[in-house]
């Protein structure tokens, strides 16, 4: 099942704290290509699935890469790829915001697997409410 896009970006903008919906866009789109990357091909796959347009498709783009990193070296590249002016600590808050929102639109079970495949480092960026339980 699907999600509507605007539906999701509109709480994804919300939770992040950003108005813009370019930039919004552009900050759940490098979240998810960097944790695509970051996980087994199957997962990502199963993420995909559940993810309306460019959301589904950055979470597979490079889902053949499987790049072990530690959670600070994920949020230094997901600032570095959404570009100049963010922070590795909005970096932070675009991850949690990009959980919480698919959890919030029934991808949970799919990110509880997810992070099943990263390193404990991971496990504060997945503390949110919607995964709570």
């Amino acid at each position: 099942m699907r999600t509507d896009y605007d539906a999701i970006m509109d709480d994804f903008g919300s939770r992040a704290g950003i108005d813009n919906m370019a930039t919004a866009e552009r900050a759940a789109i490098e979240t998810l290509l960097t944790l695509g990357e970051s996980i087994p091909t199957a997962e990502a796959d199963a993420l995909g699935v559940r993810l309306p347009g460019a959301l589904g498709d950055a979470i597979t783009e490079h889902r053949d890469t499987h790049e072990e990193r530690t959670a600070d070296e994920f949020v230094v590249l997901v600032a570095d790829r959404e570009g100049i002016g963010v922070s590795p600590e909005d970096a932070v808050i675009h991850t949690r915001a990009t959980i919480a929102t698919i959890a919030a639109h029934g991808g949970d079970d799919e990110l509880r697997r997810v992070h099943d495949h990263l390193p404990e480092s991971f496990d504060p960026l997945f503390e949110t409410a919607e995964l709570a339980g």
